[in-house]
């Protein structure tokens, strides 16, 4: 079976069948044919698009999931065959992996993808400023060393089992992020208070405007591990806790950089006005940064030599974690270009 995925997001889209081939159509006009073996899973994100039950019975017998998700990354329902057995594969080798080298490789790529992300969006960052402040831009190539000479130490990580390493591992990473929010501070506008990166209970507006944005991505990734068949509350790097989905977190940290991050370095830049209520972003500011995020989850990046939309890209990332558990291929993180 193939490992496309359909996304289907126009208003007034009808999904058939065609003799081996699913058809999309819009006012009797044929929009696209795929091959059902090419399939892997049809996406829709709009609530304005029927099905024929001819549809849905081939892809029972072709082991197609269709999945319902909301604009704002809610997944709503997902129709599975019944006899399909990938999930229970996929989970099964996922609770073996945190046993042996398995959760060690996937935590140090989790760990690298975030590394490298921050250094491109450094580099895109110091790109636009090599004229116009030449002292910040030589301030960020060298934070970018230190950041550079902190990633090599996750190629020198040996171990059984990802409890022996997992806290080197978190602090390779958090030495790097320290150093990469150092020059994000700098960036900010001189007139937009940033006391630095803080999670929950930040106040500052840039940190408001992150841990929203986060929460938007978040909200993705956690769908994108539910299609892939995998458990949310079995991650790797980030340790077991009751109620804490561990893998949600271990794959997010892929994306920060390129879906959140950015978005909110280039707003304020822009001199996008948003306002704390008491504290919190105002409503209707929470609005405007939720549409630029999403905006921003379906702009393209390159991706496996071709271009996709980075909703697509997280998807495949997801499925990708799956197949590499289930011994299928090897797992790379996503690294953005600049």
């Amino acid at each position: 079976m193939g490992d496309k995925s359909l996304v289907v997001s126009d208003y007034g889209v009808f999904i058939g069948k065609k003799s081996e081939r699913v058809v999309l159509k819009k006012k009797k006009e044929v929009l696209k044919e795929i091959p059902f073996f090419k399939l892997k899973e049809i996406l829709i994100t709009t609530p304005a698009v029927s099905l024929s039950s001819a549809l849905v019975n081939e892809c029972a017998k072709a082991g197609i999931q269709i999945d319902f998700v909301a604009y704002n990354g809610q997944h709503l329902a997902k129709l599975v065959p019944s006899a399909m057995s990938g999930t229970v594969k996929t989970r099964r080798q996922q609770l073996l992996a945190y046993q042996d080298e398995r959760g060690i490789r996937l935590s140090i790529a989790f760990a690298k993808g975030k590394i490298e992300n921050q250094l491109v969006l450094l580099k895109y960052l110091a790109k636009y400023r090599k004229k116009q402040d030449r002292e910040l831009y030589k301030l960020i190539y060298k934070q970018l060393d230190k950041i550079k000479k902190i990633k090599k130490e996750l190629a020198e990580i040996e171990g059984q089992q990802i409890d022996e390493v997992r806290e080197y591992i978190l602090s390779i990473e958090g030495r790097a992020a320290k150093q990469y929010w150092q020059v994000v501070k700098k960036v900010i506008p001189k007139e937009i208070d940033f006391p630095g990166r803080k999670g929950r209970g930040a106040n500052d507006l840039v940190n408001s405007l992150l841990n929203y944005g986060y929460g938007i991505l978040y909200s993705r990734v956690s769908s994108a591990i539910l299609r892939a068949g995998l458990d949310q509350f079995a991650g790797f790097l980030h340790a077991d806790r009751p109620g804490k989905p561990s893998l949600v977190l271990d794959l997010i940290e892929e994306f920060r950089q390129t879906v959140v991050d950015k978005t909110v370095i280039g707003l304020l830049n822009q001199g996008m006005n948003f306002e704390l209520e008491k504290g919190q972003l105002a409503d209707d500011c929470r609005h405007k940064f939720a549409d630029k995020v999403l905006g921003r989850l379906k702009s393209k990046e390159r991706y496996e030599g071709k271009k996709y939309r980075l909703e697509v890209i997280l998807q495949r990332q997801a499925r990708s974690i799956a197949a590499y558990l289930r011994g299928k291929r090897e797992y790379q993180p996503f690294v953005s270009g600049w």
